[in-house]
């Protein structure tokens, strides 16, 4: 009689139904919904005493076996999310070690986490704690893994468990899936990249609005715009004096026709109700604001963001200006840039937007020799198109070396964007 195994589908429900009840933590910030579903898909594969053994033996690197993995309730912050009581081999005493499995969609757990997760399992020296994260790598690198740890990637969990579980392979392929992308920012667009970026109408549109934010920075801030390098960053954020405290200006989605909104950390954005200026009389109209808005700065302070409700000035941004925003912000996106090796350079590092260009400096994460990276758009007063440059800058014994990476006629946008990536990392190429 041919083996029955357990389905994608039962397993996805049995997870969802599960998470839906799962207790949280009292005055935590709550999980991110894909965690939550992934610590009870592990717990579904893991039921299967087969898959428990090849996951034990390939993935936690012993040969003792245990009793169920259970996604117990997660009592305190630092307590991992499944757990097992890790059974004595033949003629050993039992010390009540366990084993913990801890889940993360983020990048890769800090020493400092590893540290209170292994502690969270209790003080016998055989416990063993599996790290599950999007990138585990950089941690092992660095020789940061406390004893009884041991860090995997999704995208290797999945790899190693297909080959060794093959009854539950396309269970294993669907978690790692879902732990590997459910955090990382989406490149996918509906829209066409070529048509975007290439086009001179939505160049000088484009700019023209980034000429609305640099004139709304200088007057009422005294600063030009800049990406922020805040750390733990999902998406770019084109600002300035944007902080938990203080209201600043930002580039963002095009809000009541205007991409240049009045922003506070933690709230909504609030259009500034400056959009495509086409004449002296925008221009002047758009001038006589920002001066109101310059004269009594209490806004930056209070308790929210500058008043809304602002009539618009000029004309509405155009549907083309948000999808370019979507593709060059996904282009310069800090997590996928992080995916490829790439970090910002420091704040005080950042180019500023300038009249001609609007870039991000960047260092490749492991290369001590102080190399700079740019990605940037622009490069002349009058824009006549979007297409992206990834730039090494001029070290001791290398001359500066550019390239522009053109989208080709019915390429994807997650296509385009890896492209540009790939591009930025061949720089790094002796």
């Amino acid at each position: 009689m041919a083996r029955s195994y357990a389905t994608v589908g039962q397993m996805l429900t049995y997870a969802v139904d599960r998470s839906v009840h799962a207790p949280g933590l009292s005055g935590s910030e709550p999980r991110p919904r894909a965690e939550m579903i992934l610590r009870h898909m592990l717990e579904f594969v893991l039921m299967a005493p087969r898959s428990r053994s090849a996951f034990l033996r390939t993935v936690a690197r012993t040969e003792l076996t245990t009793g169920n993995i259970t996604a117990a309730p997660r009592l305190r912050k630092h307590s991992p999310d499944l757990i097992a009581e890790l059974l004595p081999s033949s003629g050993a005493a039992d010390d009540g070690a366990r084993l913990g499995i801890a889940l993360s969609t983020d990048g890769a757990f800090h020493a400092p986490r590893l540290q209170k997760l292994r502690a969270a399992l209790g003080a016998s020296p055989h416990h063993l704690l599996i790290a599950i994260s999007r990138r585990a790598d950089d941690a092992d690198r660095e020789g940061e893994v406390p004893d009884g740890v041991v860090p995997i990637s999704w995208r290797r969990l999945r790899g190693r468990m297909v080959k060794a579980d093959p009854g539950h392979a396309p269970l294993w392929e669907t978690i790692g899936e879902i732990g590997e992308n459910s955090a990382r920012p989406i490149a996918q667009f509906p829209v066409d990249a070529k048509k975007l970026l290439t086009k001179g109408r939505i160049a000088r549109e484009f700019r023209a609005h980034l000429d609305v934010l640099h004139q709304a920075s200088r007057t009422l801030l005294g600063s030009s715009p800049r990406f922020s390098t805040r750390r733990g960053q999902t998406s770019a954020h084109l600002q300035t004096g944007v902080g938990l405290h203080r209201t600043g200006i930002e580039f963002g989605e095009v809000e009541q026709g205007t991409p240049v909104h009045f922003m506070r950390t933690g709230q909504d954005p609030v259009p500034l109700g400056i959009g495509l200026l086409q004449d002296e009389a925008d221009r002047a109209a758009a001038h006589e604001r920002l001066e109101e808005f310059a004269r009594r700065t209490s806004w930056r302070t209070e308790g929210k963001a500058a008043p809304g409700g602002l009539e618009l000035i000029g004309a509405a941004a155009s549907p083309e200006v948000e999808g370019a925003r979507l593709l060059l912000w996904a282009i310069f996106n800090p997590m996928l840039l992080r995916d490829r090796g790439f970090d910002p350079a420091a704040a005080r590092r950042q180019p500023a937007l300038s009249a001609t260009s609007m870039g991000l400096r960047l260092h490749q994460r492991g290369d001590d020799s102080g190399t700079t990276y740019r990605l940037w758009v622009g490069g002349d007063r009058e824009w006549r198109h979007l297409i992206p440059k990834v730039t090494r800058e001029a070290s001791e014994g290398r001359e500066e070396e550019t390239y522009a990476v053109a989208p080709r006629k019915s390429q994807s946008t997650a296509d385009f964007v890896w492209e540009v990536h790939r591009a930025l990392r061949s720089l790094t190429i002796p």
